[in-house]
């Protein structure tokens, strides 16, 4: 997340600037209202009542935030993870451990035939994994190179493939290859060489420490954010204006459905992924829609009665920091829109306003988790 979006807005900025959301005038008048009633019948006053906004207590607003800290112990941890990362796998000719890569050929029977999904080539498999059924992985530790073993298996009685559920199978498997991990070691030569801008064990210690640090900073902060814009949501009264809350929602539903089908999955299994039916999905990305559209309205008459402007140097800074997806301030307008700039710009600086004028209790620990 780029440092613009960096308070806790549910992703308002970003959401506005890449689907091209924004907030529109919220308040709805009776005659509006009147010439949407069916039969020349007077509103409801709830029609009447949507898009309005009566503004809260938002300044002196409580709350805690978390100085953060890296230990040593997560120091540690991140180091560990990225010399993972310059890993090798060199083969051995001994007998594989737990821990070790083998490259095998398997195929899976039951009752003598071959099933569906069983079979691969060429395969590489780290022992240990649990990538595999459960006794596939422990039945090839102590396999060397060139052997053969069957390993006789029985799958898990919820296994998702109905058809094998709870089956008996035999894995007939050739290994190949047994190779064992080799981690590099973190001297000034390793730094000197995968990081030259650094140099030494020291200063790349100090530097990782400190990416780990911003990290958490800008989480603190936008976990402070959240809170305070939440309370300025619950000190206001504001009713939504459905075809807002319907836009965001349309909007917010196309985004999952696109990610979901890169993966080749459809909505219903991207929420089931999230431990959800479809319908359930559904029904909170409208909760999450409706609060981001009260987020907005309590934002834009924050900056209303702050009488916040943009200036054109805010929008300079704004495409800085989107630098990755516009080319220039005009391409960020083009694309996102000229309003939809303008409202990111002055929810940012809404938010702000309520942060510099909260009531803050700063305490130490370790705010949050990587």
């Amino acid at each position: 997340m780029r440092k613009f979006v960096k308070a806790g807005l549910a992703g308002l900025a970003a959401l506005m600037l890449m689907t091209g959301c924004g907030a529109k005038e919220q308040t709805a008048t009776p005659s509006d209202a009147e010439s949407k009633a069916e039969g020349g019948e007077e509103a409801s006053e709830e029609y009447i009542a949507e898009g309005s906004i009566t503004l809260g207590e938002y300044k002196n607003l409580p709350v805690t935030v978390v100085n953060p800290t890296v230990s040593d112990e997560e120091l540690q941890g991140r180091i560990d993870t990225v010399l993972g990362g310059y890993a090798t796998w060199d083969a051995v000719d001994r007998e594989a451990a737990d821990g070790d890569r083998v490259k095998i050929d398997y195929k899976g029977l039951k009752d003598g035939e071959a099933f569906e999904g069983g079979t691969a080539e060429g395969y590489t498999l780290v022992l240990g994994s649990n990538t595999f059924i459960d006794g596939f992985e422990e039945g090839l530790i102590g396999v060397k190179a060139g052997e053969e073993r069957d390993l006789n298996l029985t799958f898990p009685e919820d296994y998702q493939a109905e058809d094998l559920a709870g089956q008996d199978v035999v894995f007939e498997v050739k290994i190949h290859e047994v190779a064992e991990k080799h981690v590099p070691e973190l001297t000034d030569e390793f730094v000197a060489e995968s990081f030259p801008e650094l140099g030494t064990v020291d200063a790349y210690k100090a530097d990782l420490k400190q990416q780990m640090l911003d990290a958490k900073t800008m989480q603190s902060e936008q976990q402070r954010d959240a809170e305070l814009l939440a309370a300025v949501v619950e000190n206001s009264e504001i009713a939504c204006a459905t075809d807002e809350v319907n836009e965001v929602y349309d909007q917010q539903i196309q985004y999952y459905t696109s990610m979901a089908g890169m993966y080749g999955m459809g909505l219903a299994d991207y929420a089931a992924m999230m431990g959800m039916d479809e319908d359930g999905f559904r029904t909170e990305v409208r909760k999450m829609s409706e609060q981001t559209v009260k987020q907005q309205m309590a934002l834009m008459e924050i900056a209303k009665k702050e009488k916040l402007t943009v200036e054109d140097a805010d929008r300079e800074a704004l495409a800085e920091e989107y630098k990755d997806a516009y080319e220039s301030v005009d391409d960020m307008i083009e694309k996102a829109g000229a309003e939809n700039v303008d409202n990111a710009i002055l929810y940012d600086k809404a938010i702000q306003v309520v942060v510099d004028n909260a009531d803050v209790t700063n305490v130490d620990g370790l705010a949050v988790a990587e």
